[in-house]
């Protein structure tokens, strides 16, 4: 159904929930010997769900505080690309039969399979772990043909006849949807991801990562935020500043690093006379 996956993240001791966790410890002030008598292990914030339940729900929060604020700057560690769905069915109009157009007719792929118009198809299905599309390129099933550029809609799909090609797309309701067409089609995809959390009462945090790199000051500056407010700590407010200041640093590397490259802004929809964003490649 799809090529494979990349792996988004590196197993790192830099960013271990083992790491990130003696670094909270040490900010809320509960690094003594705790169950098994180890220094830093805490009596409090523990690793240990049955003594700190409370743990690893603090922990996945700020994992996904962090996960949005990086995708919300773009972020490269959270795009997925070249993930290829292969033979999209021709549309089928409840109406005019399988492969007539049918403007009536929309079509779409989202994660409980491909709707052509009259059926789901349960095996060809968006990514599991798909948060929302970049960019959607098409060819034609059974060729080596390069894959062209496909148009996000702006303001909905336009009710046409269906012709070989795609050409459109548009997210909505968390679903690609398409006008279908009258050749089978593949269609590659580039998209924002979403990363893992980590919830197991048998959790091993030494051997678990977080998939960003350089990210424990910020996780656990979050994290003893989320500790510190439950108990209403004058310290709050301090803890506050510096996981902002944690995250500016992380955004800001990503800022540095995307100015080093020559970006062109491309126009969203489509008019007449604007090469970068009509049909100027023939779909085969």
């Amino acid at each position: 159904m799809s090529s494979p996956t990349i792996n988004v993240g590196q197993n790192s001791g830099d960013t271990s929930l083992a790491t990130i966790m003696d670094l909270v410890r040490s900010l809320i002030n509960d690094t003594q010997a705790g169950a098994t008598n180890t220094p830093g292990e805490g009596q409090i914030f523990t690793n240990n769900s049955a003594i700190s339940p409370f743990t690893q729900p603090f922990l996945n929060s700020s994992i996904r505080e962090l996960y949005r604020e990086l995708r919300n700057v773009g972020t490269a560690t959270l795009i997925k690309d070249n993930i290829v769905i292969y033979n999209l069915p021709i549309v089928n109009s409840p109406t005019q039969g399988l492969g007539n157009p049918d403007p009536t007719v929309q079509t779409y792929l989202s994660t409980g399979g491909y709707f052509d118009g009259v059926q789901i198809w349960p095996n060809l299905l968006l990514p599991s772990d798909l948060i929302y599309p970049e960019e959607v390129w098409e060819r034609q099933t059974g060729t080596t043909n390069n894959f062209a550029s496909m148009i996000q809609s702006q303001f909905g799909l336009r009710g046409i006849a269906q012709v070989p090609w795609l050409g459109e797309w548009e997210w909505r309701n968390d679903n690609i949807n398409f006008h279908g067409a009258t050749q089978p089609r593949d269609i590659r995809l580039r998209y924002y991801a979403k990363l893992p959390t980590f919830f197991s009462p048998t959790l091993d945090f030494s051997s678990t990562f977080v998939p960003i790199m350089d990210c424990t000051d910020a996780v656990a500056y979050k994290t003893a935020v989320k500790y510190a407010r439950m108990l209403g700590s004058p310290g709050l407010a301090d803890l506050i500043g510096e996981a902002k200041e944690q995250m500016y640093q992380l955004k800001n590397a990503n800022t540095r690093r995307a100015q080093s490259v020559d970006y062109h802004r491309i126009p969203y929809g489509n008019s007449d006379g604007d090469i970068n964003n009509q049909f100027v490649c023939g779909w085969q």
